[in-house]
Parts: structure tokens; sequence; C-alpha cells
């Protein structure tokens, strides 16, 4: 695992950061987060690109991020949006793609919320505006939802 704090340079993370949150975003109601038969909570998505076709006439939003990450080929890319729901829950643990592939997720706000790593060391990355964290896509991982603030977002990159 590699976490890279300040990511982008401020403007460029302010820009995106400042789109992310208003209401020109089009987000998409989810039932849960993961298709594992255990039942999570909802929350809402907006797909950049999924199996490497542009899925989003925004695309251009996330390109400034895309661009930094090395990778040979995009699987997937999605941004989550979880909203306070007064208590922490946990997604249930899973990988994102059934392939050989790396996860890159990108804080874009700042929350109690977290990533958790692995169920067996739990692993724990706080959820930190600007900040890039890698991992190997066969890592079991998992959404924690925020208690302090009204919305978690993240952007998920799937790519080899």
């Amino acid at each position: 695992m590699k976490e890279i704090n300040n990511f982008l340079p401020e403007k460029e993370f302010l820009d995106i950061k400042e789109f992310f949150l208003s209401s020109w975003m089009p987000w998409f109601y989810n039932k849960n987060q993961t298709t594992n038969s255990k039942k999570d909570t909802s929350f809402f998505s907006h797909r950049f690109l999924d199996n490497k076709e542009i899925m989003s006439d925004l695309y251009q939003i996330v390109e400034p991020i895309i661009k930094k990450i090395k990778h040979k080929k995009l699987l997937r890319i999605q941004a989550n949006l979880i909203v306070n729901t007064k208590k922490q829950t946990l997604s249930n643990f899973h990988v994102d793609w059934p392939i050989k592939h790396k996860v890159s997720i990108y804080y874009i706000t700042t929350s109690n919320g977290f990533t958790l790593l692995d169920p067996k060391d739990k692993i724990k990355i706080k959820c930190e505006e600007n900040k890039l964290v890698t991992f190997d896509g066969k890592t079991l991982h998992a959404a924690v939802s925020q208690t302090d603030k009204d919305q978690r977002i993240v952007l998920n990159i799937n790519y080899i």
C-alpha cells in the first residue's frame, strides 16, 4: 500500500472538489455498496469509465488525477458519495475487479469515515482530502461511513 498526501497541486484539487460538491455533479442512487449477499448501505455514484469505455461527458473533470497515475489500461473509474447516516457503517469487504489489477482511491473530502483494508489486519486509511492511496486489487477492502460531515466523496480507480 502506498499513500500520497497533497496528490494534486492545490488549485487543481480545489477546482475538482468544488465541482464534486456542486449541484452540477450528477449522482446516481445505488441500493448497496457491494454485490455480496450480505446487504450493506446505499450510496450514490457516478461512473466515468467502465471496461475501458468512457461513460460520462464529465470525464475531463477527473483527468488531472488519471494523468498522474501510471497505468497501462484503465478498467473502471467511479466517484462514490456516502451520506451521513448518524452512525458509522461498514460496507462488505470486497474486491473491485476479478482480474489482477491495482486500486487507487482519491479522497475528495475529509471526514471521520475511512477505508479498511484486509479483514484480518484491519489497516485503516483515513479519509483526508487530496490524498491518493494505492493497493493491490486482490486486497479485500471496505468503506466505513462518516458521522461528522454531510458526505464522504472518493474517486475509485481500477487499472492495470
